[in-house]
């Protein structure tokens, strides 16, 4: 038997195990090398795209902090009733979001909101919660 033949293929007329694996490194360490460097540009988007989950969760907490005033507003008498301040959270998010303003959208979203008994819910939590 050959040095190194048993577990590394070194059948198929090669001579010994460790001759193949030496004549195969420089070759195979360079395609093991542009497999990391391939690994490592998979790995970075994912890093970053990592980082902007991070970003992203703290990008909704400017939307939270705004519920959080409507709702004090909402507490305090600066809205007439919780319709308008629906409008205004809806409204808030579409801006932030969506960087787009349309009162239209804004009351359709609302009334849609208001009407589903699950979503009004949560809402009636959000204005029950200002401090």
């Amino acid at each position: 038997m050959a040095v190194g033949g048993v577990g590394r293929g070194g059948g198929k007329g090669r001579a010994g195990g460790a001759k193949g694996a030496s004549g195969k490194a420089p070759v195979g360490g360079g395609s093991f090398g542009g497999k990391v460097d391939k690994a490592e540009s998979l790995v970075a988007p994912s890093g970053l795209v990592g980082s902007s989950n991070v970003q992203g969760a703290q990008a909704a907490d400017p939307i939270s902090a705004q519920a959080m005033a409507i709702a004090k507003q909402l507490k305090n008498g600066g809205f007439k009733n919780k319709e308008e301040a629906t409008r205004q959270l809806v409204a808030e998010v579409l801006k932030e979001k969506l960087h787009m303003k349309s009162s239209s959208l804004s009351s359709k979203i609302a009334d849609a909101l208001q009407e589903d008994p699950r979503l009004n819910q949560v809402l009636e939590r959000l204005w029950s919660k200002a401090e």
